[in-house]
């Protein structure tokens, strides 16, 4: 069986939360699905940067949404559907299972066949090589 990988946007924590909620569990909160999920959220787009001794200059800059990736056992609820999202594979976290990445970098490659991700310069000529 292959596992899926897919990740999500949520405008805020508690939409994520919510989401999060409606997922198999027990009465104690613990997950009973076959499913792993993995909480980002606002995730740094750029970080701060600082001078010789220490001083902020800018700021650190954080995604407006709070992202969450599950590792779907079987298939993903149809309920998440409208929070996911495709970043170039696999994003800033991925997991271990190489056929979950697999099959996320053969959906995305389905989903936009013209990206450069799926469309990789070829490697130039020997005789084009400019060697010392």
């Amino acid at each position: 069986m292959t596992r899926l990988t897919r990740k999500y946007e949520f405008v805020d924590q508690a939409t994520a939360d919510a989401a999060i909620a409606l997922l198999p569990q027990d009465e104690e909160g613990n997950p009973t699905g076959e499913h792993l999920v993995t909480i980002l959220g606002f995730i740094l787009l750029a970080p701060a940067t600082y001078d010789d001794e220490g001083h902020e200059l800018t700021p650190p800059v954080y995604s407006d949404k709070y992202a969450v990736d599950v590792y779907w056992g079987s298939e993903a609820l149809e309920s998440w559907e409208p929070y996911i999202v495709w970043p170039l594979p696999m994003g800033v976290h991925t997991y271990g299972s190489s056929s979950s990445r697999n099959e996320y970098e053969a959906t995305y490659c389905g989903l936009f066949p013209e990206s450069e991700y799926c469309n990789p310069p070829l490697p130039p000529e020997p005789e084009e090589l400019e060697l010392p």
